[in-house]
């Protein structure tokens, strides 16, 4: 539960920064659209399990939705929490994804 937290904690603190660098450059590249981009975190801090690349990332999904699982119906904040969930690889892989390819939690799943 404390890593819960602390990762929930440092997605918010993510969502601020990101925030500023956004308003400063009017269009950033980023694979979410930009109703994904604006959401914010105002919930409890949920720690996540990165997904580095290894093992099989379909099941990466699948516990990242048990442990996001009253977010379920908001599939905008899902986006949101699952860039929380990768680990340098898979965080590589998903900044080289085509600018704002990305418009719903299915497509990203």
């Amino acid at each position: 539960m404390m890593q819960l937290n602390a990762m929930a904690e440092q997605l918010k603190k993510l969502t601020l920064l990101h925030g500023k660098i956004e308003s400063e450059n009017q269009k950033e590249s980023h694979p979410f659209c930009t109703k994904i981009r604006r959401r914010t975190w105002e919930g409890e801090d949920i720690n996540f399990r990165k997904y580095n690349g290894i093992g099989d990332p379909r099941m990466h999904i699948v516990v990242f939705e048990e442990s996001a699982c009253s977010h379920l119906r908001d599939t905008d904040m899902l986006n949101k929490l699952f860039l929380s969930t990768l680990g340098k690889e898979a965080y590589e892989w998903f900044y080289s994804l085509e600018d704002q390819s990305i418009t719903s939690y299915g497509q990203l799943k």
